[in-house]
């Protein structure tokens, strides 16, 4: 089952505002950036392909973002990024809102521990079917106090 990353508005904005300025300035304004001042980045189509490479990397982290539960492995995918986390090495998890850099697009997040000290932070839009599917493939997992409430109410 896929799960999309829940994105924040400022997320969605800060991805957008950068992939948009490093990919349209060198086409519609090629006298902007003088800043690549060698000889070799004086070429325009040079600077169109380092900057439009680094903006379709962004976009590409927001588009494909997302988390699949299948064959008892959490595959989580951050746009060219893939990793892959067997359900039955998860310890424990719990909500957290942690701003740092995880494979996720939002700061409302699920830390998840696994193996032996190995931790990561996703943002699955719906955490609560998440959790869900992740006991149906490990119900040995254990969750925080506030985790266990929202999961227990939904039927």
């Amino acid at each position: 089952m896929f799960f999309p990353s829940k994105r924040d508005v400022w997320m969605t904005f800060i991805i957008w505002l950068f992939a948009l300025l490093l990919m349209v300035p060198p086409v519609l304004f090629p006298e902007f950036g003088v800043w690549m001042t060698p000889d070799f980045f004086d070429q325009q189509w040079i600077k169109i392909v380092i900057l439009w490479s680094i903006g379709l990397s962004l976009l590409w982290i927001w588009f494909k973002t997302g988390y699949t539960i299948e064959d008892n492995t959490l595959k989580i995918q951050y746009g060219p990024f893939k990793k892959r986390i067997k359900i039955e090495e998860i310890t424990s998890t719990r909500r957290t809102r942690n701003p740092f850099t995880d494979p996720a697009l939002s700061i409302d997040k699920i830390e998840i521990n696994y193996e032996r000290y190995k931790t990561i932070a996703i943002s699955p839009n719906d955490h609560v079917e998440f959790v869900h599917q992740m006991l149906i493939q490990n119900p040995s997992v254990k969750f925080d106090s506030q985790f266990e409430d929202e999961i227990t109410e939904q039927p």
